[in-house]
């Protein structure tokens, strides 16, 4: 008996279900009484690089959905809704400055659709026209220099090689391309830089690439990347009689200025990234400003470059993290040992004679300061480049000395974030690992 119960309600569910599935009931049914939409008003047309603003009254309708912009792009019809509640429309994505045709619907629940109103504009230079690229040598491989992006445009840089020609005339057909790498920046203006390339002369080709998938003109530049090695760290040393011509030492003997080559705050090259909170250089509380310590690098060297790490992700652009840094390279006779005691005059010129500046360094963030210096938003670009990739890029065209041969590197602290743009004397410096690159002579 409870068998035949409950077979019978089943059954009476799946009567029931039949029933309710009936058109009468559908939420999506189309109502064939409700008119098409009145068609939407542009009031304003705003070119902008690559595309325009469309600005919309929408028609008093309550049936009304949305409008949508139905325009060809790169021989590709698309489709760009809005809502009804939103007033403007964005049309975007051109690769050149000629007029363009947009037609602009109503549409409502039914997804019936307005007669169009046909919209023509041309639009502003897009910014894969108007950045500008330009490459440049150096130890290990290549800067490539992004400038005018006004607009911050989301940009990949496409970066081409070919080992196989010494011609930067060579016919198109004999070049062989291979691609080495995509970059990618929203910058204003940034430099980026590709290693880990052999040493020789080179024929490198740069390709700009947009949101779009549009490409720029290329841009062709015969180049000889320097052979680069990264210093061995373990011959680095900080002798006693350093203490003596150094104007700052270490806050405590956690905070050891050795700690600036243990590698543990150090990105290496397989993409990992070690921080250690403890495993960081901090200089004594009051120490003057601009304050330095001096290292024996152990091993005769031209360094071309000093990667910059912080303190981890820990209060970036900010407080007691250095901000500008001074590298000084020892050129003299035997060893320096003039103590501090003995250094009159302002910085810089108090050093001894044999001191030549290699290079100066200041945190470049990727979407600008303010103008007063102030920090201002931080964005994702600007925290990737604090924690992994700021780095002091010497460059003899500046500093005549920058690839000087030196065994003495002298690190000059001038600001932290904090002290950036006031008149107080003293402060402490936090630093988390310094990574020299260059030729090893011996």
């Amino acid at each position: 008996m409870k068998k035949l119960i409950l077979a019978f309600g089943c059954f009476a569910l799946m009567v029931v279900g039949l029933i309710s599935c009936g058109d009468g009931d559908r939420v999506d049914q189309i109502d064939n009484s409700i008119p098409a939409p009145q068609p939407v008003k542009v009031t304003n047309v705003k070119p902008i690089p690559g595309g325009a603003v469309l600005t919309i009254k929408i028609p008093n309708d309550a049936n009304l959905k949305g409008v949508e912009a139905v325009f060809e792009r790169n021989g590709t019809i698309v489709n760009q809704r809005v809502s009804r509640y939103i007033d403007t429309l964005l049309v975007e994505g051109y690769a050149d400055d000629k007029e363009h045709e947009v037609k602009v619907y109503a549409f409502n629940t039914n997804e019936a659709t307005s007669d169009p109103v046909v919209v023509k504009f041309t639009p502003l230079t897009p910014a894969i026209k108007t950045v500008k690229i330009s490459l440049k040598e150096t130890f290990g491989g290549v800067k490539i220099h992004v400038e005018n992006n006004v607009d911050r445009a989301d940009m990949g840089i496409i970066l081409y090689a070919d080992r196989n020609t010494t011609d930067i005339n060579v016919a198109p057909n004999d070049r062989h391309w291979v691609e080495v790498t995509t970059l990618f920046t929203a910058a204003k203006e940034i430099y980026l830089t590709r290693r880990g390339m052999p040493a020789g002369k080179t024929l490198f080709r740069t390709v700009l690439r947009d949101h779009w998938g549009n490409l720029s003109e290329p841009v062709d530049t015969m180049l000889t990347p320097m052979a680069e090695d990264i210093l061995d760290k373990n011959k680095f040393n900080y002798p006693e009689d350093f203490a003596k011509i150094d104007n700052t030492h270490a806050s405590s003997s956690t905070y050891r200025i050795s700690n600036l080559w243990d590698c543990k705050n150090y990105r290496p090259k397989d993409g990992s990234y070690g921080v250690n909170n403890s495993a960081l250089f901090d200089a004594a509380s009051g120490s003057p400003r601009p304050a330095w310590i001096t290292i024996d690098l152990g091993q005769t060297v031209q360094l071309s470059r000093i990667g910059v790490t912080p303190r981890g992700d820990y209060l970036p652009w900010s407080g007691a993290n250095v901000r500008c840094l001074d590298f000084w390279g020892w050129i003299g006779e035997g060893i320096p040992n003039t103590p501090v005691s003995s250094l009159t005059g302002t910085y810089p010129g108090n050093f001894e004679e044999g001191w030549v500046l290699l290079g100066q360094f200041e945190y470049k963030k990727p979407s600008g300061y303010l103008p007063n210096g102030a920090v201002g938003t931080i964005t994702t670009d600007d925290r990737e480049y604090y924690v992994n990739e700021a780095e002091c890029e010497f460059d003899n065209t500046v500093n005549p000395h920058a690839f000087d041969a030196i065994r003495y590197l002298r690190v000059v602290f001038t600001d932290t974030f904090g002290t950036y743009g006031t008149n107080v004397t003293t402060s402490t410096y936090q630093l988390g690992e310094l990574t020299p690159y260059g030729s090893i002579i011996n």
